[in-house]
Order: structure tokens, then C-alpha cells, then sequence
């Protein structure tokens, strides 16, 4: 990504939020300033606009490398957004890009083969909430290892939590508590099998077309209950 080429000290339009079916938050949330890396991307896009509709107090800064695009999306969520080009790569941008924010969501992938956790580091640098989609296990443990350092820098860190395997991973646990609480009988679920259709690219970008190339590169880590046994390769 470039540098940084806009002052994150936007001034923001402050519009009367649309509360029809959605949930009451707390006004310290409500008037959060949340920036969103990789947001003229697919995920990051989609999460942005999430995010308004969830909240249209929310100032929310969408970053991205595609000024034309970020633009457009930010004419989209209306006076309570910005755009700003931010170098993830380099500690000092992302750092400028954090002073001032609430929460930073992590979405400029692909994740796989990324050899530093930049973004979550400067989080904590910053005592800033982070949250990324990861979709990789390399980068999620890694991750993970930071964990007492946000610990003690009282900061809200969580990782993986895209659709897979954040919400899939969830979804599967509630399949299983739910089999279990109504079931009848002391029969217990003994296998949940997942399978993803898709037509066509389903409109993915090139971050998730380079992701499923990296992946295809990968060799394949195989668990029969619970336990990596060398089972081989499946597809």
C-alpha cells in the first residue's frame, strides 16, 4: 500500500442515526471512530458498510490503495466516513493511522505467508480495539502470541473472524449445542461435515484470487477427531 497522503484528522458530518431494527448501542460506541484496512476491497468494503448501516454515527475511515474506489464507497456511506491511503507495512503510517481511533478491523489481505503481524502490533502500540479477517493458521497462531502483550496493554484483540474459519468454526459449535440440548436421547454428535458451492468467482477480487492460489500452494493439515494423525491430503 502507499504511504499516507491524507491527514487522518477528518472533519465528519455528523447524521441522525436510523434506528429501525437495530440494536440500541451506547453512545461512547455509537460515536466511535473505527478505520478499516483494506476497505475498497471486497471484505473490507462490505465490512465498512456493515458497519454503517449498523450504526450511521459511526465515523468510519475506509483504507485502501484504490483512492478512486475508497472515494466512491465513502460518497456511498455518507458525511460520517473519510478515505486515506495507509502503508501497513510501515510501523510509523499505521501508527499515524491509529491516533484518534477506536477500532482498527483488519481486512487487507492475503494474509497467507505474511511474516509479521504489523497491524496488531501497532494496535497495542496504540491501545487500539483490533479485530482482522484472517483466514490462515500461520498468521492466526502468531497472532495469538501477542496475547499477553495486549493483555497487558488492555487492549481487545481478536483474530480470525471472517467466515471461515471465524464464523464456520461458531456456526459448527451452535450445530452441536443445539443437537445436544434437544436431543432426547444421550447421543451424542459424533461428525459435522462442511461443504462450500460456489458459482463462478462469486465477484472475488484479486486478494481473495491470490489467497486461493497461496493456498493451493500449502500442503494440506488433516485432523481425525481432533487429532492430526498424517492422515494425508483430501479435496
Amino acid at each position: 500500500m502507499a504511504p499516507t497522503s491524507l491527514p487522518l484528522n477528518l472533519n465528519f458530518k455528523v447524521t441522525a442515526a436510523a434506528t429501525t431494527n437495530l440494536p440500541e448501542l451506547p453512545e461512547k460506541i455509537r460515536n466511535s471512530r473505527v478505520l478499516v484496512l483494506g476497505g475498497t476491497g471486497r471484505i473490507g468494503g462490505s465490512t465498512a458498510t456493515a458497519l454503517s448501516n449498523l450504526c450511521p454515527d459511526l465515523q468510519i475511515i475506509v483504507a485502501g490503495r484504490n483512492r478512486e474506489k475508497g472515494e466512491a464507497l465513502v460518497a456511498k456511506l455518507g458525511g460520517n466516513s473519510g478515505f486515506a491511503r495507509v502503508d501497513i507495512d510501515d510501523a510509523n503510517s499505521l501508527e499515524i493511522a491509529l491516533k484518534g481511533v477506536d477500532l482498527v478491523v483488519h481486512a487487507a489481505g492475503p494474509f497467507q505467508q505474511t511474516e509479521k503481524c504489523s497491524v496488531l502490533e501497532a494496535a497495542i502500540n496504540t491501545k487500539t480495539a483490533y479485530i482482522d479477517v484472517c483466514d490462515d493458521t500461520t498468521y492466526s497462531l502468531r497472532a495469538k502470541s501477542f496475547a499477553s502483550k495486549a493483555l497487558a496493554a488492555n487492549v481487545p484483540a481478536i483474530t480470525t473472524t471472517g467466515i471461515y474459519p471465524g464464523v464456520s468454526n461458531v456456526m459448527a459449535a451452535e450445530l452441536v449445542r443445539l443437537a445436544e440440548s434437544e436431543s432426547e436421547s444421550e447421543d451424542k454428535p459424533e461428525r459435522l461435515r462442511f461443504y462450500y458451492y460456489t458459482a463462478g468467482t462469486g465477484g472475488a477480487g484479486p486478494t481473495i484470487l491470490a489467497t486461493s492460489f497461496l493456498l493451493l500452494g500449502e500442503e494440506v493439515v488433516a485432523y481425525n477427531k481432533g487429532l492430526n494423525n498424517g492422515a494425508g491430503m483430501f479435496n
